[in-house]
């Protein structure tokens, strides 16, 4: 009697071929690990003056939480280090591709670019992936104009989520009164508080190697995502 011996390729073949009879492992499994690889991703957030007949107003001011453990970091961000008391990894930078849409922000008088980043990453399925911190725009009193997180994550499709927040300021004079040996001196200080916030919370699928454009009555955002070489 003669034995057939079967390939490890073969073997596996066979192997995923009854798990999809079983109804055990999804057809769309194999093309979603592929999915999960090294990308190429660029995002340009501005601030931006709400359209005509927007009824959304600034909510009250955003209350950052810890962020998670393993958590990244999208730049520089110190108030999220400050916060936390400690430093999260940041993804690897690359050098910004869509600089004619920063400069065309920038030059805008509606539009005012507040971050704008090109980094490299591997993407995963929602499951597994990390939130990744960004602050950006002015900061008063330690405090970034832009402050949130965002999540993104590849099945058949990519998918962003975010989580930022545009912090209004608002300053004002006071008065101290600064001690002396023979006499007081009067001060004028100008403290700074945040007196709300501006959300931008949605979520997206998107394509890779395409120009996708997302907005709020406050914020917008661009975003191009390619595979890594």
């Amino acid at each position: 009697m003669k034995l057939h011996l079967m390939t490890l390729p073969q073997l596996t073949c066979r192997l995923l071929g009854g798990l999809l009879l079983l109804g055990l492992i999804s057809p769309l499994s194999a093309e979603v690990r592929h999915n999960e690889r090294e990308y190429r991703v660029e995002i340009l957030i501005f601030a931006q003056e709400p359209g005509e007949g927007a009824s959304e107003r600034p909510g009250a001011p955003y209350q950052p939480a810890h962020p998670a453990n393993e958590a990244l970091s999208l730049g520089a961000t110190p108030f999220w280090h400050s916060l936390s008391q400690r430093t999260h990894p940041q993804v690897r930078s690359l050098p910004t591709q869509l600089n004619r849409q920063a400069r065309a922000l920038e030059r805008s008088d509606d539009y005012r670019l507040l971050f704008h980043e090109a980094f490299q990453m591997h993407l995963v399925g929602r499951d597994r992936t990390v939130p990744l911190l960004i602050e950006g725009g002015e900061r008063v009193d330690g405090h970034p104009e832009l402050l949130g997180q965002l999540h993104l994550s590849v099945a058949r499709f990519l998918h962003l989520e975010t989580d930022l927040h545009l912090n209004h300021f608002e300053h004002r004079a006071t008065q101290l009164t600064q001690p002396h040996a023979n006499s007081a001196e009067d001060i004028t200080s100008l403290l700074s508080e945040i007196t709300a916030s501006s959300p931008m919370q949605q979520r997206r699928r998107m394509r890779s190697s395409e120009l996708h454009f997302i907005d709020s009555p406050q914020l917008g955002l661009l975003i191009l995502i390619e595979r890594a070489e």
